[in-house]
């Protein structure tokens, strides 16, 4: 990971009974989400993925007990500042 990836106090942490949605997915999901992500034309279309995504996430949280950190950013996952055209 790169400089300033893993954040500092307070910015991504997780009390006890908490997961990142990223540890209730497989890497092949992370990767389609991915890719998904940056197939989608508009960051209307991306923010309904990302919505859809963080859904089944909660979901998979509630069935093992435990609670995701809240949505963060502008947009929630990926937010209004992923522009993969610009990339």
């Amino acid at each position: 990971m790169g400089t300033g990836m893993m954040g500092g106090m307070g910015h991504g942490a997780m009390g006890p009974g908490t997961l990142g949605a990223q540890q209730l997915m497989t890497p092949e999901e992370r990767t389609a989400l991915m890719d998904k992500m940056h197939n989608a034309k508009t960051p209307e279309e991306r923010q309904k993925i990302a919505q859809a995504n963080r859904a089944e996430m909660e979901k998979r949280a509630k069935e093992k007990g435990i609670t995701l950190p809240g949505p963060h950013g502008p947009g929630m996952g990926f937010g209004q500042g992923f522009h993969p055209e610009k990339n």
